[in-house]
Protein backbone atom coordinates (compact mmCIF):
# COMPACT_ATOMS: atom_id res chain seq x y z
CA UNK A 1 0.00 0.00 0.00
CA UNK A 2 1.26 3.48 -0.83
CA UNK A 3 2.40 5.19 2.37
CA UNK A 4 2.34 8.71 0.87
CA UNK A 5 -0.46 10.98 2.09
CA UNK A 6 -2.41 13.74 0.35
CA UNK A 7 -3.71 16.41 2.72
CA UNK A 8 -6.35 18.34 0.83
CA UNK A 9 -7.71 21.40 2.63
CA UNK A 10 -10.19 24.16 1.83
CA UNK A 11 -10.78 27.52 3.48
CA UNK A 12 -14.56 27.72 3.79
CA UNK A 13 -15.00 31.45 4.21
CA UNK A 14 -16.91 34.51 3.13
CA UNK A 15 -16.10 35.55 -0.44
CA UNK A 16 -14.56 38.83 0.68
CA UNK A 17 -11.54 38.92 -1.63
CA UNK A 18 -13.15 41.56 -3.91
CA UNK A 19 -12.85 43.97 -0.98
CA UNK A 20 -9.07 43.68 -1.23
CA UNK A 21 -9.40 45.19 -4.69
CA UNK A 22 -11.73 48.04 -3.75
CA UNK A 23 -15.14 46.49 -4.29
CA UNK A 24 -17.84 46.28 -1.61
CA UNK A 25 -19.92 43.09 -1.55
CA UNK A 26 -23.00 42.46 0.63
CA UNK A 27 -22.53 39.79 3.29
CA UNK A 28 -25.31 37.63 1.84
CA UNK A 29 -23.63 37.60 -1.57
CA UNK A 30 -20.29 36.70 0.02
CA UNK A 31 -21.96 33.62 1.51
CA UNK A 32 -23.91 32.74 -1.63
CA UNK A 33 -20.82 32.77 -3.88
CA UNK A 34 -19.01 30.43 -1.50
CA UNK A 35 -22.05 28.13 -1.38
CA UNK A 36 -22.23 27.92 -5.19
CA UNK A 37 -18.62 26.76 -5.26
CA UNK A 38 -19.16 24.37 -2.35
CA UNK A 39 -22.15 22.74 -4.05
CA UNK A 40 -20.03 22.14 -7.16
CA UNK A 41 -17.04 20.86 -5.22
CA UNK A 42 -18.61 18.38 -2.82
CA UNK A 43 -20.03 15.98 -5.46
CA UNK A 44 -16.54 15.76 -6.95
CA UNK A 45 -15.10 14.71 -3.59
CA UNK A 46 -17.96 12.30 -2.96
CA UNK A 47 -17.65 10.62 -6.37
CA UNK A 48 -13.97 9.94 -5.72
CA UNK A 49 -14.46 9.07 -2.02
CA UNK A 50 -11.94 11.75 -1.08
CA UNK A 51 -11.68 12.88 2.53
CA UNK A 52 -10.38 16.38 3.18
CA UNK A 53 -10.38 19.17 5.75
CA UNK A 54 -12.57 22.27 5.54
CA UNK A 55 -11.43 25.21 7.64
CA UNK A 56 -14.66 27.12 8.19
CA UNK A 57 -15.10 30.54 9.73
CA UNK A 58 -17.70 30.60 12.48
CA UNK A 59 -19.43 33.43 10.61
CA UNK A 60 -19.89 31.27 7.50
CA UNK A 61 -21.11 28.33 9.58
CA UNK A 62 -23.69 30.48 11.36
CA UNK A 63 -24.98 31.74 8.00
CA UNK A 64 -25.07 28.25 6.44
CA UNK A 65 -25.42 25.82 9.37
CA UNK A 66 -27.20 23.06 7.46
CA UNK A 67 -24.53 22.95 4.76
CA UNK A 68 -21.68 22.91 7.29
CA UNK A 69 -23.40 20.26 9.41
CA UNK A 70 -23.92 18.03 6.37
CA UNK A 71 -20.35 18.59 5.23
CA UNK A 72 -19.09 17.46 8.63
CA UNK A 73 -20.66 14.03 8.13
CA UNK A 74 -18.04 13.12 5.49
CA UNK A 75 -15.26 15.72 5.82
CA UNK A 76 -13.27 17.16 8.71
CA UNK A 77 -14.46 20.58 9.87
CA UNK A 78 -11.73 22.76 11.40
CA UNK A 79 -11.65 26.41 12.43
CA UNK A 80 -10.73 29.31 10.16
CA UNK A 81 -11.31 31.85 12.90
CA UNK A 82 -14.50 33.65 13.82
CA UNK A 83 -14.69 35.80 10.67
CA UNK A 84 -12.39 36.12 7.70
CA UNK A 85 -11.77 39.81 8.33
CA UNK A 86 -10.72 41.06 11.77
CA UNK A 87 -9.28 39.20 14.75
CA UNK A 88 -9.50 39.19 18.54
CA UNK A 89 -7.73 36.97 21.06
CA UNK A 90 -11.02 35.19 21.80
CA UNK A 91 -11.55 34.13 18.17
CA UNK A 92 -9.86 30.69 18.30
CA UNK A 93 -11.92 29.64 21.31
CA UNK A 94 -15.19 31.24 20.15
CA UNK A 95 -14.96 29.81 16.65
CA UNK A 96 -14.21 26.32 17.95
CA UNK A 97 -17.26 26.40 20.21
CA UNK A 98 -19.56 27.60 17.43
CA UNK A 99 -18.36 24.97 14.97
CA UNK A 100 -18.63 22.16 17.52
CA UNK A 101 -22.17 23.23 18.39
CA UNK A 102 -23.22 23.32 14.74
CA UNK A 103 -21.55 20.06 13.65
CA UNK A 104 -21.88 18.08 16.89
CA UNK A 105 -18.27 17.02 16.39
CA UNK A 106 -14.96 17.95 17.97
CA UNK A 107 -12.86 20.53 16.14
CA UNK A 108 -9.16 19.64 16.18
CA UNK A 109 -7.49 22.17 13.90
CA UNK A 110 -7.08 25.89 13.35
CA UNK A 111 -5.95 28.00 10.41
CA UNK A 112 -5.84 31.76 10.74
CA UNK A 113 -7.39 33.83 7.93
CA UNK A 114 -4.82 34.89 5.32
CA UNK A 115 -2.20 32.86 7.23
CA UNK A 116 -1.79 35.58 9.83
CA UNK A 117 0.46 34.60 12.77
CA UNK A 118 -1.46 33.44 15.84
CA UNK A 119 -0.13 32.89 19.37
CA UNK A 120 0.42 29.22 20.09
CA UNK A 121 -0.86 29.63 23.65
CA UNK A 122 -4.27 30.84 22.44
CA UNK A 123 -4.70 27.64 20.45
CA UNK A 124 -3.45 25.41 23.25
CA UNK A 125 -5.82 27.07 25.71
CA UNK A 126 -8.72 26.48 23.32
CA UNK A 127 -7.90 22.76 23.07
CA UNK A 128 -6.70 22.45 19.49
CA UNK A 129 -4.57 19.51 18.35
CA UNK A 130 -2.88 21.22 15.42
CA UNK A 131 -2.29 24.59 13.76
CA UNK A 132 -2.13 25.06 9.99
CA UNK A 133 -1.45 28.80 9.79
CA UNK A 134 1.89 28.79 8.00
CA UNK A 135 2.63 29.08 4.29
CA UNK A 136 6.44 28.86 4.30
CA UNK A 137 7.16 30.69 1.08
CA UNK A 138 7.32 34.23 -0.30
CA UNK A 139 4.08 35.88 -1.36
CA UNK A 140 4.69 39.43 -2.61
CA UNK A 141 2.75 42.03 -0.68
CA UNK A 142 1.73 39.57 2.02
CA UNK A 143 4.58 37.76 3.76
CA UNK A 144 8.06 36.34 3.43
CA UNK A 145 8.47 33.04 5.30
CA UNK A 146 11.14 31.56 3.15
CA UNK A 147 13.12 30.31 6.13
CA UNK A 148 10.23 28.92 8.18
CA UNK A 149 10.03 25.12 8.64
CA UNK A 150 8.74 23.34 5.55
CA UNK A 151 7.43 20.18 7.19
CA UNK A 152 5.16 19.32 10.10
CA UNK A 153 6.75 19.89 13.49
CA UNK A 154 5.81 20.16 17.15
CA UNK A 155 5.59 23.50 18.90
CA UNK A 156 4.64 23.16 22.52
CA UNK A 157 1.65 20.85 22.71
CA UNK A 158 0.55 21.58 19.15
CA UNK A 159 1.50 20.06 15.85
CA UNK A 160 2.21 22.70 13.21
CA UNK A 161 1.22 21.59 9.71
CA UNK A 162 2.45 24.15 7.16
CA UNK A 163 1.18 24.24 3.61
CA UNK A 164 3.53 22.15 1.50
CA UNK A 165 6.29 23.82 -0.48
CA UNK A 166 8.87 22.08 -2.61
CA UNK A 167 12.46 21.51 -1.50
CA UNK A 168 15.03 24.18 -2.38
CA UNK A 169 12.93 26.67 -4.39
CA UNK A 170 9.91 26.47 -2.06
CA UNK A 171 7.33 26.24 -4.81
CA UNK A 172 3.98 26.60 -2.94
CA UNK A 173 1.04 24.23 -3.24
CA UNK A 174 -1.80 26.64 -2.71
CA UNK A 175 -4.60 27.92 -4.90
CA UNK A 176 -2.79 30.77 -6.66
CA UNK A 177 0.05 28.48 -7.71
CA UNK A 178 -2.42 25.90 -9.02
CA UNK A 179 -4.24 28.53 -11.12
CA UNK A 180 -1.15 30.20 -12.54
CA UNK A 181 1.23 27.29 -13.15
CA UNK A 182 1.07 24.99 -16.20
CA UNK A 183 -0.36 21.64 -15.12
CA UNK A 184 2.73 19.56 -16.09
CA UNK A 185 5.00 21.83 -14.04
CA UNK A 186 2.66 21.81 -11.02
CA UNK A 187 2.47 18.01 -11.12
CA UNK A 188 6.23 17.65 -11.47
CA UNK A 189 6.76 19.84 -8.40
CA UNK A 190 4.06 17.90 -6.54
CA UNK A 191 5.65 14.54 -7.34
CA UNK A 192 9.04 15.85 -6.21
CA UNK A 193 7.67 17.14 -2.92
CA UNK A 194 5.55 14.06 -2.27
CA UNK A 195 8.58 11.81 -2.73
CA UNK A 196 10.77 13.98 -0.51
CA UNK A 197 8.29 14.68 2.29
CA UNK A 198 6.03 11.64 2.23
CA UNK A 199 2.95 13.86 2.09
CA UNK A 200 1.54 16.82 0.17
CA UNK A 201 -0.60 19.50 1.83
CA UNK A 202 -2.63 21.71 -0.52
CA UNK A 203 -4.97 24.66 0.06
CA UNK A 204 -7.96 25.86 -2.00
CA UNK A 205 -11.28 27.71 -1.47
CA UNK A 206 -14.79 26.54 -2.41
CA UNK A 207 -15.57 30.02 -3.83
CA UNK A 208 -12.96 29.45 -6.56
CA UNK A 209 -15.37 27.00 -8.19
CA UNK A 210 -18.08 29.65 -8.58
CA UNK A 211 -18.15 31.95 -11.59
CA UNK A 212 -16.05 34.98 -10.62
CA UNK A 213 -16.53 37.27 -13.59
CA UNK A 214 -17.85 40.71 -12.78
CA UNK A 215 -16.20 41.09 -9.39
CA UNK A 216 -13.29 43.23 -10.51
CA UNK A 217 -10.67 40.63 -9.66
CA UNK A 218 -7.37 40.45 -11.56
CA UNK A 219 -6.98 37.47 -13.88
CA UNK A 220 -4.29 35.88 -11.73
CA UNK A 221 -6.92 35.60 -8.97
CA UNK A 222 -10.07 34.82 -10.96
CA UNK A 223 -8.93 32.68 -13.88
CA UNK A 224 -9.60 29.87 -14.27
CA UNK A 225 -12.70 29.58 -12.10
CA UNK A 226 -16.04 27.82 -12.07
CA UNK A 227 -16.54 24.69 -14.18
CA UNK A 228 -13.25 25.18 -16.01
CA UNK A 229 -11.32 25.11 -12.74
CA UNK A 230 -13.40 22.19 -11.47
CA UNK A 231 -12.44 20.07 -14.49
CA UNK A 232 -8.77 20.94 -14.07
CA UNK A 233 -8.99 20.20 -10.35
CA UNK A 234 -10.68 16.84 -10.97
CA UNK A 235 -7.89 15.81 -13.32
CA UNK A 236 -5.29 16.75 -10.74
CA UNK A 237 -7.07 14.83 -7.97
CA UNK A 238 -7.13 11.71 -10.15
CA UNK A 239 -3.39 12.12 -10.77
CA UNK A 240 -2.67 12.66 -7.06
CA UNK A 241 -4.95 9.84 -5.93
CA UNK A 242 -2.89 7.37 -7.95
CA UNK A 243 0.20 8.39 -5.94
CA UNK A 244 -1.05 9.03 -2.41
CA UNK A 245 -3.90 8.27 -0.02
CA UNK A 246 -6.15 11.19 0.93
CA UNK A 247 -6.44 11.81 4.66
CA UNK A 248 -7.71 14.57 6.93
CA UNK A 249 -5.30 16.84 8.76
CA UNK A 250 -6.70 15.57 12.07
CA UNK A 251 -5.83 11.97 11.19
CA UNK A 252 -2.41 13.03 9.95
CA UNK A 253 -1.80 14.96 13.19
CA UNK A 254 -2.90 12.07 15.39
CA UNK A 255 -0.57 9.65 13.58
CA UNK A 256 2.33 12.10 13.70
CA UNK A 257 1.93 12.81 17.42
CA UNK A 258 1.62 9.10 18.22
CA UNK A 259 5.12 8.38 16.90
Amino acid sequence: MNSARALLSFDLEEFDIPMEFGRTLPEREQIEVALVGLHRLTPLLADRKIVSTFFSTAFFAMKAPEEVRALGLTQEIASHGFAHTGFSASDPDRSKRVLEEITGRRVYGYRSPRFRPVANQLLQNAGYLYNSSENPTFLPGRYCRFFAPRKAYRKGELLQIPVSVSPWVRFPFFWLAFKNTPAPLFRAAAAWTLAESGYLHLVFHPWEFADLGGYGLPRWVSSPCGRELLDRFASFLDWLGARARFTTLADFAAAFLAR
